[in-house]
């Protein structure tokens, strides 16, 4: 609980920034980008948040980290200052809350759709767009596979569940027969 009440004034502080920068969307990608470099190396996950290392081998790592990455000094000085205060262990939640902001501020929603076999962009994009006309927003989609659901697709916006698995239709069916 502490933890997301602090990501989430880290988050708030450097939205306010990119808001006064005008740019929401560079740094909500560049940060997205550091998160996955981050998420993709458990070595470099070691290093910045394990306080056996120093807090300059820690800025060394996140200054070259920064660089490699092309981030603007505001998103580069906050990596700092987690690393000064040995909070980088924070940075996916600040990272998540970014995001949250920045799809707020430019109305957008993420959604999440799960499907049995990997959909082609064809069907990615007409849910989409089916998504967008619902809820008046644009929508950017994470996909997911999961066999279990037979077929047809589930899509959840927010904690909003459309369910067109041919799974949940066979439950359906069977609990009618039942009754």
């Amino acid at each position: 609980m502490i933890m997301g009440s602090i990501a989430r004034r880290y988050a708030k502080a450097l939205f306010g920034l990119a808001v006064d920068a005008g740019r929401v969307e560079a740094w909500a990608t560049s940060l997205q980008a550091l998160q996955q470099v981050i998420d993709g190396s458990p070595d470099l996950q070691d290093v910045l948040s394990n306080p056996v290392y120093s807090k300059e081998q820690r800025r060394a790592i996140v200054e070259k980290l920064a660089g490699a990455l092309g981030l603007d000094p505001a998103p580069r000085d906050l990596l700092f200052l987690l690393g000064d205060r040995n909070r980088l262990a924070y940075l996916p939640a600040v990272v998540d809350t970014f995001r949250e902001l920045a799809d707020r501020h430019l109305g957008r929603l993420r959604a999440k759709v799960t499907s049995a076999v990997p959909l082609d962009d064809g069907a990615v994009k007409a849910i989409a767009d089916e998504l967008s006309r619902k809820h008046g927003a644009q929508i950017l989609l994470d996909r997911a596979v999961d066999p279990a659901i037979l077929g047809g697709v589930i899509a959840q916006v927010g904690s909003l569940v459309y369910d067109g698995s041919v799974r949940t239709q066979l439950e359906d069916l069977r609990r009618q027969l039942k009754q």
